[in-house]
């Protein structure tokens, strides 16, 4: 079964992914045939049989879809700690020079106490997971690990980097630790996991969590581009820029019109409407970049399918009442989680090492 509908959610995504590519405005059009085609696709699904289509073809699909949006998903998280902090230093910059000296030390406070709250919650957590889940040479590794990397990237940031920030590096240190505990909760050795056999109501909200916050900053990220890529002003003052009044260029009733405006090259308004119409569609990030979010959505539609499953695990003898528990769900974690920290730590030292590039 979840096979059958994430498989129908990924074709749905990979059709209009590929529609919004070619069209821009796709991902916003014919609603009522987009309810009609899922449908379709989720009630043709039930009268497949289990192989080859899903077992093994769309299994091993959805395993290759779910390791590029575990990496997707590290960079997209690295890349909301960046601008958490950006933000909230651009924040006390502006209530500097607009409110007076001294008014930005709130939101620096802020930066401080959001560091605080991070940091002493991750300690806390290696702590308990030293308590509860050690004994154990893997998990103890995997929390050493844990604890080793954090603490390196952090002194990197602190003495060397002039890249990364403390808020940055608190963040990272709060979701590796997050992603540290989830590893050693999916440990399926009895020994290493007394809590194997529960369902872990935390480790659900927020898997879920983190999932919707990196889909909700990818959406918010390509329709919002202009904003974060700092075009808004430029396009603004396009915008808003007055067209000057001459002979050649009256106000009538509310129209602007031209010299050629009547002439037999001239365009007929409702055609020139339409044409500026058509080329604010294509220039706009908003249309051009809807496509990427489909493509997320399908690469997620292969990760539930995964989690639910245990990567295929309930389908190789599996313990299906508790299928998020398994060696490869463990190795997945964990790695994505040495991935998360590897990709922070190459932002911390790669403009030492490469001073010539620029990676702003």
């Amino acid at each position: 079964g979840a096979y059958r509908a994430s498989s129908s959610a990924f074709a749905f995504f990979c059709i209009f992914a590929i529609a919004a590519k070619c069209r821009s405005t796709a991902n916003r059009e014919s609603w009522p045939a987009k309810y009609v085609l899922y449908i379709f696709l989720c009630i043709g699904s039930v009268f497949i049989s289990n192989g080859p289509l899903f077992i093994p073809i769309y299994l091993n699909v959805a395993r290759a879809g779910s390791i590029i949006f575990i990496l997707f998903q590290q960079l997209v998280l690295i890349d909301i700690a960046f601008n958490w902090n950006e933000n909230w230093v651009a924040k006390s910059d502006r209530a500097e020079v607009n409110e007076g000296h001294g008014k930005g030390r709130k939101w620096l406070f802020a930066i401080l106490f959001s560091c605080g709250v991070l940091y002493i919650g991750s300690f806390v957590a290696i702590v308990l997971m030293y308590v509860y889940f050690g004994g154990c040479s893997t998990n103890e590794a995997f929390i050493s690990i844990t604890l080793v990397m954090t603490l390196l990237c952090t002194i990197i940031q602190l003495t060397t980097s002039d890249t990364g920030s403390l808020l940055t590096s608190a963040a990272i240190t709060a979701y590796a630790t997050y992603l540290c505990g989830l590893a050693i909760s999916k440990n399926p050795n009895f020994e290493c996991n007394p809590r194997l056999g529960e369902t872990s109501t935390g480790n659900i909200i927020l898997g879920l969590v983190m999932t919707t916050i990196s889909l909700l900053w990818t959406g918010w990220s390509s329709t919002a581009d202009k904003r974060v890529g700092g075009h808004e002003d430029e396009n603004a003052e396009d915008i808003e820029a007055p067209i000057p009044e001459t002979k050649e260029n009256q106000k009538v009733g509310g129209v602007v019109l031209d010299s050629g405006y009547g002439s037999s090259d001239s365009m007929h308004p409702e055609a020139a409407l339409e044409n500026e119409r058509h080329d604010i569609t294509n220039n706009d990030p908003s249309f051009g970049s809807s496509w990427k979010l489909n493509a997320v959505l399908a690469l997620v539609c292969c990760w539930y399918a995964m989690a639910l499953t245990s990567w295929g695990a309930v389908e190789k003898s599996g313990d299906i009442a508790n299928p998020a528990a398994g060696e490869v769900s463990m190795w997945m974690v964990i790695v994505s989680q040495w991935v998360c920290l590897a990709l922070y730590l190459w932002t911390l030292v790669a403009p030492s090492i490469f001073p010539s590039r620029d990676f702003s």
